[in-house]
């Protein structure tokens, strides 16, 4: 008995061509044009995509979540410096005091009936406190509101950084889906044209059948691979609206200008990052925060508790007195009158001089002593994390120069690929006059063209994003 090899169906050959048509159709302007069928006053036509540019990404990075909250931050952060300018002026307060003694009855040695009347006495001031020394809670306060606004203001900054480059990075992954979806249309058209010849090389008997198989394996992963071109695109848009906080709706996206690719000064980038990165200025703060912490200790230690005070008035016109704490660099001043029934019988005496002088200072305290050393380690602990952090930062610009190095070298390597791609289809082109290849030969050498001209794109982005890394690194431009 002879057996018949069996031939691949061709009942998967229209819906392929359907599926190929539809693709080429969706990427192909000029072939939906001539199969699309005019309006009707009936039908309602989609809206036509807007073209979408990555300054007008750029013009809506205000809008992103991160950045506004490191806004807010900066905004908190500068109210709080405006309280600490004004704790430094003067702080004004009004006081006093009332009391009340009833009448009474009582009887005097001698044994005869006394009445005492009834009194109203108190006390009305006002008081006005300054940090005057250079070492009062006002002023070390007012040191500690500068350095958080200078954190926050560096963290806004790397906020803004951070977010330009996420909206950078998905803005070039749409531009290169977009030129996946285009390429996948035309492999798909390619690929349905070739399998059409290998079935009808079949069906004239000069084909084996495994050809028409593997045409048809190759066209359904070119479909494949154009519907994930679109998937990506899908993707990247949405991430890219996830960046900005906004919808986009329908857009294109097109390849930006081609920015100048070139390194900057290494030297230049280190010296930038050990000053104005976000963490290596916390790690400064941290730093003077132990230091005004130790400073503090040292005047406590050091200094003697003492309050000089001085005063003048008495009487019904009142009292008038200055202090000065020398430990709390404080200066303070009151002036208080008597009130009520009690103000008149107070006395008119002329007004008089009085000074006292008041202090303690503590001799010996382990605790105190302890307390000092522990201050001590900690400002040695932040001086070594300040320099872990720069030491950090340069590493990190260090190693990013190194990868924008290696971007530039790509894009050379695709530029000349570029090239070769191009030779390559003069070559098929120059066949086809000559009679010795096909126009499928010339549309193969124009999509290995598209590709390599996808990868030198490719290859021209990432270069542009790793230098924005590199940028970002040092702490962005000065």
């Amino acid at each position: 008995m002879k057996f018949t090899p069996a031939r691949p169906s061709r009942r998967g050959l229209p819906l392929a061509l359907a599926l190929s048509a539809a693709l080429a159709a969706a990427s192909g302007p000029a072939l939906a044009q001539a199969q699309a069928t005019p309006p009707t006053q009936s039908s309602t036509q989609p809206a036509e995509p807007l073209p979408y540019t990555l300054e007008q990404a750029y013009a809506q990075l205000a809008g992103a979540p991160s950045v506004t909250r490191a806004a807010l931050s900066v905004q908190v952060a500068q109210q709080n410096l405006e309280a600490a300018r004004s704790a430094l002026g003067l702080t004004v307060s009004v006081n006093g005091n009332a009391s009340y003694v009833g009448s009474g009855a009582g009887t005097a040695s001698d044994g005869t009936a006394t009445t005492t009347a009834a009194s109203l006495g108190g006390n009305a001031g006002v008081s006005v406190s300054l940090g005057l020394l250079p070492w009062s809670n006002n002023q070390s306060g007012l040191r500690a509101s500068e350095r958080s606004l200078a954190l926050a203001r560096a963290t806004l900054q790397e906020a803004q950084r951070s977010a330009r480059l996420n909206v950078t990075q998905a803005y070039f992954d749409a531009v290169l889906a977009t030129q996946d979806v285009q390429m996948g249309a035309q492999t798909v058209a390619l690929r349905a044209r070739q399998l059409q010849v290998a079935q009808a090389q079949d069906a004239a008997g000069n084909a084996a059948p495994e050809a028409v198989l593997s045409a048809q394996a190759a066209l359904q992963a070119a479909q494949s691979a154009a519907a994930q071109a679109q998937g990506t695109l899908d993707t990247a848009q949405r991430t890219l609206e996830s960046a900005l906080g906004v919808s986009l709706g329908r857009v294109t996206f097109s390849p930006p200008a081609q920015a100048t690719l070139t390194l900057p000064d290494l030297g230049a980038l280190v010296a930038r990052a050990r000053t104005g990165r976000a963490d290596v200025i916390s790690a400064q703060n941290t730093l003077a925060a132990a230091q005004d912490t130790l400073d503090t200790a040292q005047r406590d230690a050091t200094l003697p508790d003492l309050t000089a005070s001085v005063g003048y008035g008495g009487g019904s016109a009142g009292t008038l007195s200055t202090s000065l704490n020398l430990k709390q660099g404080t200066l303070s001043s009151a002036y208080s009158v008597p009130v009520g029934s009690s103000s008149g019988s107070a006395g008119s005496s002329g007004g008089r001089l009085t000074a006292s002088l008041s202090g303690s200072y503590v001799v010996y305290s382990p605790a105190q002593r302890a307390s000092l050393s522990a201050d001590q380690a900690a400002v040695t602990q932040a001086a070594l994390s300040l320099t872990v952090a720069q030491q950090n930062v340069e590493l990190d610009v260090r190693s990013r120069f190194i990868a924008a190095q290696q971007a530039l070298t790509a894009v050379q390597t695709r530029q000349t690929q570029v090239q070769v791609a191009q030779q390559q289809l003069a070559t098929a082109q120059a066949r086809v006059q000559a009679g010795t290849a096909t126009p499928d030969d010339v549309q193969s050498a124009e999509l290995t063209l598209a590709q390599a001209q996808r990868d030198l794109l490719s290859a021209r982005l990432s270069a542009q994003t790793t230098l924005i890394q590199l940028d970002n690194a040092a702490g962005g431009p000065q």
